[in-house]
């Protein structure tokens, strides 16, 4: 197989996932000056999210019955049309807090047919030996949208306005529909001779589980940090993005590490850096200025970094590839709805306590699921 097909892939995904990160970046960043309230904040984040259980249990079946280059079209064409339809009500630079939910629910169910599908395909297109490097470059869709999302959400705001900021995911979506055409639909897959695992496996469960408890604690950061970045850092939309960029380009940074570290006890591994992850991000609740919480951002977003491409590596390798659509559509399903969760918990903690307070906790968490989740993982 050609490279081709595999970088086609990758950006697919890359856009995809950009298009989700820059919604949630611009609707958390817009919250406030639209005057929503935590409380629907937290709401509305859910809200988006929760559907995404739906279409990750449905999908992921769907991507292995119906072939995972249909469901990649899927995706970014529905979602096209409904990001096309936030720029026509938010024309004005006004929404209703109900209109963004409404249209927010509906993306997330298809959200995870991409997810599931590029990983779906990736073992199809490759060797089982290209299988870390492969998904080294399709984790650049996992890295690069924090970086995007972060980097094009205020130039967007600033030059666009809330509205027509969304003309920018559109693009996005509409590109993914387009890279999905010219993906091969019939493809053969390698199978590994110790592949026996069902996707509910002791290791499987473990690996996933701890995702979902990684994302809830990180959840927290990204309702919390606007707060955070306006009363303890004395900064605005260029800080907030250039925290968040920098977290970014350290995970990208790092991305390369994932091929070898994958040969090193992946699931394990991950547990690992979950713990290193919230031990290094703690300090942010100390800091008052913005280099400071840069700094610290760096070093975060270098330990976060390969943490996802492990984990696909593993899991594609532990699981039945006939189950890969089913497993991976839950995995994003329950990985989805854990970082919104968590937001809203941050969005409601927040009109309660400090935001450093918050922040702290969250961080403290991480470093105790990763703990926890050393039990079932070192025999994996």
């Amino acid at each position: 197989m050609t490279r081709r097909p595999l970088i086609s892939l990758a950006t697919a995904w890359t856009l995809a996932s950009t298009a989700d990160n820059f919604l949630l970046f611009v609707l958390l960043w817009i919250a406030e000056p639209q005057g929503w309230s935590g409380a629907q904040t937290a709401v509305l984040v859910v809200a988006i999210r929760l559907p995404t259980l739906i279409g990750g249990m449905v999908g992921g079946r769907a991507v292995d019955r119906l072939g995972p280059v249909w469901m990649l079209m899927l995706d970014g064409g529905v979602r096209a049309v409904l990001m096309a339809t936030l720029v026509v009500v938010g024309w004005q630079q006004h929404f209703s807090v109900w209109i963004v939910l409404v249209v927010g629910a509906v993306a997330g169910v298809t959200t995870p047919l991409s997810y599931a599908a590029c990983r779906t395909l990736v073992p199809r297109l490759v060797d089982d030996d290209l299988l870390p490097r492969a998904n080294a470059l399709l984790g650049l869709g996992d890295q690069l949208p924090m970086l995007l999302g972060a980097a094009l959400a205020g130039p967007a705001l600033g030059l666009l306005g809330p509205g027509r900021a969304f003309l920018v995911p559109l693009v996005m979506l509409l590109g993914v529909a387009a890279l999905a055409v010219r993906l091969p639909r019939r493809t053969g897959v390698t199978r590994r001779p110790e592949v026996g695992r069902s996707w509910v496996s002791a290791p499987v469960v473990g690996l996933i589980g701890l995702s979902v408890a990684y994302h809830f604690t990180y959840g927290p950061y990204e309702t919390v940090m606007p707060h955070f970045t306006r009363d303890q850092l004395d900064s605005g939309v260029g800080g907030y993005s250039l925290l968040w960029v920098v977290f970014g380009a350290a995970a990208l940074a790092t991305l390369s590490l994932a091929p070898w570290l994958s040969a090193r006890r992946p699931g394990l591994v991950n547990a690992i850096g979950a713990i290193v992850w919230g031990l290094v991000t703690l300090p942010i609740v100390a800091t008052h200025s913005l280099p400071a919480a840069a700094v610290i951002f760096l070093v975060s977003g270098a330990v976060w970094g390969p943490y996802s491409a492990i984990e696909t590596t593993a899991l594609q390798r532990w699981v039945d590839p006939a189950s890969h659509g089913t497993m991976f559509g839950k995995q994003r399903a329950l990985l989805a709805i854990a970082s919104p969760l968590g937001a809203a918990v941050g969005a409601l903690a927040v009109d309660h306590t400090t935001p450093a307070t918050v922040l702290a906790v969250s961080a403290l968490a991480c470093t105790v699921a990763g703990a926890v989740a050393l039990v079932p993982l070192r025999r994996a």
